[in-house]
């Protein structure tokens, strides 16, 4: 299979913090497959506890690229749909970040990547307010 993205280190078409925050959020969903998890371990969890950056995980772990057979059906499923289709660069140029803290500009990026997982993993239920109706009960 073709790699869904792959790390570019210089230039214009530099693309590592970017690419690195959505295999962080990735990571952070346990949309890895569970024999990547168990491969790469220790950089899973050093990614959840912040101590290696989602970038930094990519080009140690992946080998800088990010494929399909990486991912479970949802975590393909939804980057189909979220990054190869432009949204997510879209959301990405949205965060008002500069700096060189990556975990200050994943969480400024997280929020908007799982409101769009939200919207798509459940397009009927997103914005819907529920109203509970309380019966009344009989006496006896």
């Amino acid at each position: 299979m073709k790699s869904y993205a792959s790390m570019v280190l210089g230039g214009e078409s530099r693309n590592v913090e970017q690419l690195g925050a959505y295999v962080a959020w990735l990571i952070n969903n346990h949309l890895f497959l569970e024999h990547i998890e168990r491969a790469a371990g220790s950089g899973i969890t050093r990614v959840r506890m912040q101590d290696l950056t989602g970038a930094d995980f990519l080009s140690t772990e992946l080998h800088g690229e990010l494929e399909p057979e990486q991912l479970t059906e949802a975590g393909r499923a939804f980057t189909e749909h979220y990054l190869l289709s432009g949204l997510y660069d879209r959301d990405y140029q949205q965060i008002d970040f500069s700096g060189e803290n990556e975990w200050l500009r994943y969480a400024e990026l997280a929020p908007l990547i799982s409101r769009a997982y939200r919207h798509f993993s459940q397009p009927g239920l997103a914005g819907t307010v529920a109203k509970i109706l309380k019966f009344p009960t009989r006496k006896r």
